[in-house]
């Protein structure tokens, strides 16, 4: 039973240490547009008349990215850069007939804090790629000639999102028509923006520690084990 009792102690005394470890804070920016109604129809680069394309829903896209915490009372601004992030279009379904899961090594961008962490401004390009799989038709897929961009900057005030491609018929064979490109847009503001710290605990000295506090455990065990097996 004392065994038990002087296990239990350790072990809370293990958890003690893991929850009193220093963290990491990050913060997780996620940006979510306002509405953007349809502003252009374009066939082969010759505009259509929007009267002519009313069913044309307006559409929304939200994105999110993490970065490292930073002293921001250091500077009048700091910027926080990213590649990597989250993406969602916020839209009628069937807008986007293949996955929005893979962007080209041009997508990310910025946004700088003030020292009080509100958004000055920030500048954002994403541009999304059609995901080859082996179930791809590669006929249709460069026939089609997708090409899907969303940007939205401080400077301009504007969120823009353009969806551009060929329609594709069958006559006898599959034939490519005539180059069509969607334009939405609308106004943006700083209140688009969500900032949320995360806090994480540093894993490295975290293991560290529980691995020292370990191995001095199983060191005092295999001494009271050869201390017990010594004659009297």
């Amino acid at each position: 039973m004392r065994v038990i009792y002087q296990w239990a102690a350790r072990c809370s005394a293990i958890a003690l240490l893991v929850l009193s470890f220093p963290a990491s804070a990050h913060l997780v920016f996620t940006y979510t547009s306002d509405e953007l109604p349809l502003t252009s129809y374009s066939i082969n680069g010759e505009l259509d008349d929007l009267a002519n394309h009313t069913d044309i829903l307006p559409i929304a896209f939200t994105f999110s990215f993490t970065a490292p915490e930073q002293d921001l009372s250091l500077n009048p601004s700091t910027k926080f850069s990213f590649k990597n992030f989250t993406f969602s279009l916020i839209s009628p379904e069937g807008l986007i007939e293949f996955p929005l899961d893979l962007f080209s090594e041009r997508s990310g961008g910025w946004v700088n804090l003030d020292s009080a962490g509100n958004v000055l401004e920030w500048n954002v390009l994403l541009r999304i790629t059609e995901l080859i799989t082996p179930d791809t038709d590669l006929i249709l897929h460069r026939l089609a000639r997708h090409f899907v961009a969303l940007k939205t900057n401080s400077e301009t005030g504007e969120d823009k999102f353009t969806n551009r491609f060929h329609p594709v018929e069958w006559e006898s064979r599959w034939v490519q028509g005539a180059k069509v490109q969607q334009s939405y847009s609308g106004g943006n503001d700083a209140g688009n923006w969500i900032i949320t710290k995360v806090t994480v605990p540093e894993p490295g000295i975290a293991g560290l520690l529980l691995a020292g506090v370990l191995g001095l455990f199983w060191s005092r065990r295999e001494r009271n084990l050869t201390d017990g097996a010594k004659p009297c």
